[in-house]
């Protein structure tokens, strides 16, 4: 804990642990990246943080009744501030986080995403990522079923870009810039979909579900490119609704081109693999895992060997 100076300004990065209302204030209490907890007093007409986010406050120290306050004069989620690198030190503190610095992942992703040649493809994948890239980068995939950590979406997305390059290479009659695209966007709106704090869905999670945001939002970056009517649009939009392979497993279609028939299996594959080994990491050998909800509620022999 720092020595508090009277009329000193201060910048404090922490999560937000509760907040209550005061007699002229309302108490936060903060949590720093030292673990110690510290009380900022927000005016009545400051916004209130939301619990278990981590902020960066600009607050200033003031002298009352003979005691130290810490009064807040600003304050900002800290994916609104820092970069991503530094985001990664405070969320892998905070939280259960993926063991891949944030600012790793997202150079493997755009490593991928400025190898789509086709403009059309590449645009539209370009501006969804930029306009989502933080949120994308640091989400967690799931609430339950796989890479439910912090950072989990964009490592899940780097995995079955990596996969994918052994499918694009043995069979080169697959389109590699639907590829690349279709993997970076297919979970992209997982992001509005999931409420991360609370662990539950949102309400247009709820009632659309993240195959149609995204096929939603695939078609609003098209018309304000003038691209609405290109092949292209639409065969994208097809590996979205149809990535999740069968209709009782949330598909809209079935896939019926072979860009969307890969994602569906890749996607599978990496989900059902994830877990598995985070399974097997639990058990010694010899022994078997519990039922696994992705793998049809089977459990799984770790050989003695």
């Amino acid at each position: 804990m720092f020595e508090k100076e009277i009329n000193k300004e201060y910048i404090l990065l922490g999560q937000a642990i509760s907040i209550n209302q005061g007699e002229n204030f309302y108490n936060l209490t903060l949590k720093l990246t030292d673990n110690k907890d510290i009380n900022i007093k927000l005016n009545k007409n400051d916004k209130k943080p939301i619990i278990n986010k981590i902020y960066q406050f600009k607050v200033i120290c003031i002298l009352k009744k003979e005691k130290k306050f810490l009064i807040n004069k600003e304050f900002d989620l800290v994916e609104n501030i820092l970069p991503v690198n530094e985001l990664y030190q405070l969320f892998s503190h905070f939280f259960l986080c993926t063991k891949i610095n944030f600012a790793v992942t997202q150079k493997i992703i755009e490593n991928y995403l400025y190898k789509i040649k086709n403009t059309v493809i590449f645009q539209i994948t370009k501006n969804l990522y930029e306009k989502n890239k933080k949120s994308f980068l640091i989400h967690p995939a799931a609430l339950k079923m796989h890479h439910t950590y912090y950072g989990g979406l964009s490592n899940h997305t780097v995995n079955i870009l990596k996969m994918s390059d052994f499918f694009i290479e043995s069979f080169p009659y697959l389109n590699l810039d639907l590829i690349y695209a279709g993997i970076i966007l297919h979970d992209m709106a997982k992001i509005r979909e999931l409420n991360d704090l609370n662990r539950t869905y949102t309400k247009e999670g709820v009632l659309l579900g993240h195959l149609v945001m995204m096929s939603n939002d695939i078609s609003e970056e098209a018309f304000l490119l003038n691209y609405q009517n290109k092949e292209e649009v639409l065969v994208l939009k097809h590996i979205i609704i149809s990535h999740h392979g069968l209709l009782n497993f949330g598909a809209l279609q079935k896939p019926k081109i072979g860009e969307a028939l890969l994602i569906w299996h890749l996607d599978s594959i990496d989900s059902q693999f994830s877990v598995l080994g985070e399974n097997l990491k639990k058990i010694e050998k010899g022994n078997f895992t519990e039922p696994i909800s992705v793998l049809n509620k089977n459990s799984f022999y770790k050989p003695n060997i």
